[in-house]
């Protein structure tokens, strides 16, 4: 991509689009980024919907005297049938630039464009545009041993718990051999795709099948299994969420395999997706299988999870929130109640985001059918490759729980804010799903 725009190349605006997202999601370098804003700018301000060469002499110098004269996202006065693209096209690419320039430091920039868009608020820029861990060393001492009793308690607080080094090296290499490459038996058995996102597909399994009794040691479910034991007798789990061993019956998995930039929108976990009425997990849980960085400088791939206060009958947004970035053998806990998403990875980074989710519930309602859905059963018979790896024998010695070690979330006092950048007055009540810019 970046090699070509070395000559003049012949797009419609909706073909520059998708170029543009494309090369977002593959980034390596700011040119890529800063090739990506030319692109949606390009797109945006295009007055036909014939194929026009798109000039390479809008270089970086060029775009930097862009972001001075304070150029925003389109304006409402721009109509989307004047560019070339349909009113879809038009508000995804605005929208893709508005999160470009929110979350390299620009928030300003992109008021107008999102107001005209018909946005009230917005993520705060402190989730969009998010501190990366290690900016706070909130979560260890400067020695980098446990957490303080003082930072205890206030981490005691959080609706997000996180314990790093929960997998063992054996267990993060079998999930890495099952959910690791994007074209893993897994993610192709199910067509899953990341954009346009495919739908939500899950499997629940039944506890008294993996619970071991003196007459019984179930070992169908092998190293799945395994790990759901480990999780449900995990000391600091059970501190902070007691239902866990006591009311839980199913466990619901589900996985993601994601390109850095790319995010999840904010959202309830519930059953069947919300149809029916909402019913929540006891206790939702996300295992990092990421890949580290190749430094203590270079970050795990992706954007952080984002565990907020606000739950479904609420009348006001989230007021506090609670971050966890990714990073290889960590898990992440919290009650399935509070809304929650994953922010897009921020700036460039190669790798995918990788991570496989353990729900337990009360009750959920297991749905048969033949295609990829919410809740199915565990395959039984005939199993697929990924399923095979999963239920596979697993045997570690050694203790499950001596490389744990809690860490604090990165705590935030603002959610949402204002299109300036203020914080929403008491009493302006909760907008509509749409008024909400999230960017992803």
């Amino acid at each position: 991509m970046m090699a070509e725009s070395s000559r003049s190349i012949s797009y419609s605006p909706a073909e520059a689009t998708d170029s543009a997202r494309k090369l977002w999601l593959a980034a390596t370098s700011q040119s890529d980024l800063d090739e990506v804003e030319r692109l949606y700018r390009w797109a945006l301000s295009s007055k036909t919907q014939q194929k026009q060469k798109l000039s390479p002499n809008t270089n970086r110098d060029e775009n930097e005297e862009k972001r001075k004269n304070g150029d925003e996202p389109p304006k409402k006065k721009t109509k989307s049938g004047d560019c070339g693209l349909n009113r879809t096209q038009f508000t995804q690419a605005g929208e893709k630039l508005a999160l470009l320039l929110c979350q390299s430091g620009r928030c300003k920039k992109a008021k107008k464009g999102l107001a005209s868009m018909g946005f009230t608020c917005r993520l705060a820029e402190q989730v969009l545009d998010y501190p990366c861990e290690g900016d706070d060393d909130s979560s260890e001492n400067d020695d980098g041993s446990a957490l303080t009793n003082n930072k205890m308690k206030e981490k005691r607080k959080s609706l997000c718990q996180i314990v790093d080094g929960f997998l063992s090296q054996l267990e993060l290499e079998r999930l890495r051999l099952i959910f690791g490459s994007p074209s893993a038996s897994y993610w192709n058995d199910h067509n899953y795709a990341v954009e346009p996102p495919s739908p939500y597909f899950s499997y629940v399994i039944p506890l008294e099948e993996v619970i071991p009794t003196e007459e019984n040691e179930m070992k169908r479910f092998g190293f799945i299994g395994h790990l759901v034991q480990k999780m449900m007798a995990c000391p600091l789990l059970n501190e902070n969420f007691p239902k866990l061993q006591s009311q839980a019956n199913f466990v619901e998995l589900w996985a993601h395999n994601r390109p850095h930039a790319s995010g999840h929108q904010m959202h309830f976990d519930s059953d069947d997706e919300g149809r029916g009425g909402i019913r929540n997990p006891i206790i939702s849980t996300i295992i990092y299988i990421t890949a580290e960085g190749a430094t203590k400088k270079v970050k795990a791939t992706g954007g952080p999870s984002l565990v907020t206060n606000q739950k479904l009958s609420d009348i006001r947004l989230a007021s506090k929130g609670w971050m966890a970035h990714p990073k290889q053998k960590r898990l992440v806990a919290f009650d399935g109640r509070y809304l929650h998403g994953v922010v897009p990875g921020k700036g460039f980074q190669q790798g995918r985001r990788v991570t496989l989710m353990l729900a337990f519930w009360e009750n959920i309602k297991i749905r048969e059918g033949r295609e990829p859905g919410s809740a199915r059963p565990f395959p039984d018979n005939n199993l697929p490759e990924w399923a095979k790896h999963l239920v596979a024998p697993f045997n570690e010695d050694g203790d499950n729980y001596g490389s744990c070690v809690e860490a604090a979330p990165v705590k935030l006092d603002r959610i949402y804010e204002t299109l300036d950048g203020k914080a929403r007055k008491r009493g302006t009540g909760m907008p509509t799903y749409d008024e909400v810019f999230q960017g992803f």
